[in-house]
């Protein structure tokens, strides 16, 4: 029991409440839309209809590589970017160097490189623009890009993103403070189509998803500000703006020597980075190939029971190993251990598809929490009428932006064929919200918008897994016997998905009185 003056107890309300209102809509979006992130990779694989193999780096890749290489402009052999796709497929992209307007950016080839040294695709341009017209990661890159900066510009959108973070801790520590009864707030439940019962809903799933809360919080607004802020600064002030250098530095390997040298065997470096990582191989990025200072950082998978894995870097001209180390400083740390787990912690993605199910879950939880706390702000000034038009926002982002979610996904799919869907997939989301705006509007009864949303997004997840085979996409069949397990098991959680929503829906309406935004009812410390 956590007791608190009247006075301080009115102040905690009002920055729970405040800090809620404020930026409690754009929470809400970061907080679903990083429930699509969570499970980013398998909407890729799921979704891009390119199979692949399990482990792409795993295959012999040398004569393919050579191959491009005597295919590739000069000017850009210089350095070669190899990742693995969550189809399986290797991006393997030979650029160089060059600043524009003092920004450093990489120019070069990428090509796609399918299973049996097979060559699916060539771009030439911008690495940044390159991954960002991929018509078969649209899907995946549209949810991650919502979730991370809200598709505002850099680095606004990621420091706006870092202050909802903020928020979010606010919002937490408040809450706890404000319970006079934390642990008794738990179980309590006092029915649930009155207002008291909404007021019980969020206090409930408030108080159970706490720990999550405060993790998502703190290692989401880290994120951003370091990728914001940060590490930019620390690239300007101390290496006047030179990343490359910076990142070289870090890895203590500064030397500079031009002189011509051999290139290494990559597929006996991959070899061997493998054995010593044991875990499959995510990325190697080759800096100054065909030099004496020429190097290759691997990037392995952790491995398995493990949270963060070493990055192995060799001489691109001999081939031998030169040092492993952890993701900062070139000895392990109680620092890089803790720096990390920020990102497994952040996304859920330590422990395969167990720990994201229960990310998923406890980020459903979340947002309930934020939308249920904008309504009980809003209800409480029903009288007022600006609060009034923040009640039908919230009941149009709260049920429009899983539907304008999924609208966008069947866009994708019914783009793919024809490789518009770079720009479908946000066209359709933009659609789907302006339609969703229409009832939130002209209905009478607002608290009938979000079931009806939900209703019609359920529709639309059953239908589709059907759509997306219908355009082309792997059976299971083909897909298991690639080793895309993620193909048969997102088609299966999408149609439960739709039929928990439809379900939901239906109850919703069925019980749904008619709305009244004067409902009045006595303050409660959990509000």
């Amino acid at each position: 029991m956590i007791n608190l003056k009247a006075r301080e107890t009115k102040t905690l309300v009002a920055v729970h409440g405040w800090a809620g209102a404020v930026l409690g809509l754009l929470l809400y979006v970061v907080i679903v839309t990083g429930m699509a992130a969570v499970f980013s990779n398998e909407i890729k694989a799921w979704s891009g209809g390119l199979l692949g193999i399990s482990d792409p780096l795993n295959q012999p890749l040398g004569a393919v590589l050579a191959r491009l290489e005597a295919q590739t402009p000069e000017e850009f052999r210089d350095d070669l970017g190899l990742r693995a796709t969550p189809a399986g497929n290797v991006h393997a992209f030979f650029h160089a160097d060059e600043t524009v307007n003092g920004v450093r950016r990489e120019r070069g080839v990428l090509y796609e490189i399918g299973p049996n040294e097979s060559v699916i695709s060539r771009q030439e341009g911008l690495g940044n623009e390159l991954a960002a017209n991929d018509p078969h990661a649209a899907l995946g890159r549209f949810y991650v890009d919502l979730h991370v900066r809200l598709h505002v510009p850099n680095p606004w959108g990621l420091i706006l993103t870092g202050i909802l973070g903020l928020a979010m801790l606010v919002a937490a520590v408040s809450g706890i403070l404000m319970h006079r009864h934390l642990f008794r707030d738990i179980f309590l439940m006092r029915g649930r189509d009155r207002l008291v019962g909404l007021r019980d809903l969020h206090s409930v799933a408030g108080t159970w998803t706490l720990p999550h809360a405060f993790v998502l919080a703190f290692t989401g607004a880290y994120l951003s500000f370091a990728i914001a802020v940060a590490l930019p600064m620390l690239a300007k002030i101390a290496f006047k703006g030179d990343v490359r250098e910076m990142v070289t530095t870090l890895n203590g390997l500064n030397n500079v020597d031009a002189r011509p040298a051999a290139i290494a065997d990559i597929d006996r470096i991959l070899s061997d980075a493998r054995q010593r990582a044991g875990a499959p191989l995510m990325s190697a990025g080759w800096e100054n190939r065909g030099r004496a200072d020429s190097r290759i950082t691997v990037f392995p998978a952790p491995r398995s029971g493990d949270l963060t894995a070493m990055r192995l870097i060799y001489n691109g001209s001999t081939g031998q190993l030169i040092r492993e180390r952890p993701i900062i400083g070139l000895k392990p740390s109680w620092g890089a251990s803790l720096l990390g787990l920020i990102g497994p912690v952040h996304f859920g993605n330590f422990a395969g598809w167990w720990s994201r199910s229960v990310w998923f879950a406890l980020g459903a939880a979340s947002a309930y929490v934020a939308w249920s706390g904008l309504n009980l702000w809003v209800r409480r000034r029903s009288n007022q009428r600006g609060w009034r038009g923040l009640g039908r926002a919230t009941a149009w982002v709260g049920g429009g932006l899983p539907f304008a979610m999924t609208v966008a996904a069947a866009a994708y799919f019914a783009s793919l064929p024809s490789l518009a869907t770079v720009f479908w997939t946000p066209a359709a989301f933009l659609i789907a919200a302006a339609l969703a705006l229409i009832p939130a509007i002209v209905m009478r009864s607002v608290e009938r918008v979000p079931p009806l949303l939900f209703g019609a997004t359920g529709i639309l997840m059953v239908v589709i897994p059907v759509l997306r085979t219908a355009v082309g996409g792997p059976d299971w069949n083909a897909a298991l016997a690639a080793g895309q397990s993620a193909i048969p098991v997102m088609d299966g959680l999408v149609v439960l998905g739709g039929l928990v929503c439809v379900v939901s829906a239906g109850l919703s309406l069925r019980r749904r009185e008619q709305t009244t935004f004067g409902a009045g009812a006595v303050m409660q410390s959990a509000e």
